[in-house]
């Protein structure tokens, strides 16, 4: 006889069945997604920090390539039986000491050419003969908007709020750049005298002797190689900026001297840097001189120097350090000089190099270091 009674369904109850073989990449997606959603709300995090916290910031990592670049002489004096905190004592003190004198013989030269700059735009409007029509017309159609919007509104108040002035500007920005550099050269001073033993006590507290002589060969294999970077590209600039001002001397430019130092200066952003300096030497000698010649002169002979630099100079001595991918260089000068203005795009090329460096020489990190390199 058949049972017409049929087994009880167990709804809500877990079948023993196993694991439903759809369920599994359901829940791997969802963790990958999510590792993803927080991988970017770090990101965003770390972003926002650098951005809101650039006054901090910036010094620190100015004094930390520094720190890179002088360390060396503090370990040569080191074998030499000097105490680190008395040559990096010195080393501060010498720092300073040009700091100074570079912006005694250079602030007034170029405050000079800001105060200028009204003068100098309209001086560059004559010259450019052809150019003068279309501006004055602009200027003309500008002027007749403001009368016909001043006609419309002839009876209401008029309230004229008025910025800091130029010299206000200057103070202000004078007062700031000297406290950041009073933080620089503090910061600098401790990560010489005190960068080798903190790194020492570093390394004691780890347990395992095989991890501590492994990173103990990576951090000197990175600081020795970020310091010959730092030296042989601060050298090229250095004789770069040097050439420039022989150059703007033996072609009559004025105050030479201003323009060497932002040719080396500047030549620390590949490409825009150039630029840059190429442009301005090209304004200055336009409004300096009057035959097509002697206009032409200074900024041919720089981009002639330019160009041996960077085709054959940088590339026959930088080259066999280290090679930067040319499209993370130019990334890398937008992000930082997005993130902090002109300082950021100075640090963006020595922030990437110490980057791909510290990837070199750890190995879960050679695939990205390939990627950044030439």
């Amino acid at each position: 006889m058949t049972s017409n009674i049929a087994a009880p369904h167990l709804e809500g109850r877990p079948r023993l069945t196993g694991p439903s073989p759809d369920g599994a990449p359901a829940i791997n997606g969802r963790g990958k997604a999510e590792r993803v959603a927080i991988v970017g709300l770090f990101s965003l995090g770390v972003l926002y920090t650098l951005f809101l916290a650039r006054d901090l910031l910036l010094p620190i990592f100015l004094a930390l390539l520094l720190s890179l670049l002088l360390r060396p002489v503090v370990k040569g004096l080191r074998r030499l039986h000097v105490p680190e905190s008395l040559s990096a004592a010195v080393l501060v003190v010498l720092l300073l000491l040009g700091l100074a004198g570079a912006a005694f013989s250079l602030t007034e030269p170029a405050t000079v050419w800001i105060k200028r700059a009204p003068v100098v735009m309209n001086q560059l409007e004559l010259k450019l003969g052809d150019l003068r029509e279309s501006v004055e017309s602009a200027r003309r159609a500008s002027h007749q908007i403001e009368q016909m919007a001043a006609a419309a509104d002839d009876e209401a108040q008029a309230v004229v709020v008025r910025g800091p002035s130029l010299a206000e500007q200057a103070l202000t920005q004078t007062q700031v750049i000297l406290a950041q550099l009073f933080v620089v050269l503090v910061l600098l001073f401790f990560f010489l005298a005190r960068g080798r033993s903190m790194l020492e006590q570093l390394m004691g507290t780890m347990t395992n002797l095989e991890d501590r002589i492994h990173y103990a060969t990576i951090a000197g294999t990175v600081q020795k190689n970020i310091a010959a970077y730092l030296a042989t590209v601060t050298l090229i600039n250095t004789a770069l900026g040097l050439v420039t001002a022989g150059l703007m001397t033996a072609f009559g430019m004025p105050n030479p001297g201003l323009w060497g130092v932002l040719a080396g200066l500047l030549n620390f952003i590949p490409y825009l840097g150039a630029a840059a300096s190429l442009t301005i030497i090209a304004l200055v000698s336009a409004l300096t001189f009057d035959g097509l010649l002697q206009i032409v002169l200074p900024p041919l002979s720089f981009l002639a120097v330019t160009a041996i630099e960077g085709n054959i100079v940088t590339p026959m001595i930088v080259g066999h350090r280290l090679t930067l991918n040319p499209i993370a260089v130019f990334l890398t000068i937008l992000f930082w000089g997005w993130l902090w203005g002109i300082p950021g795009a100075l640090m963006a090329v020595p922030i990437l190099a110490v980057f791909k460096i510290l990837c070199d020489a750890h190995k879960p990190l050679h695939s990205l270091g390939a990627l950044l390199g030439g």
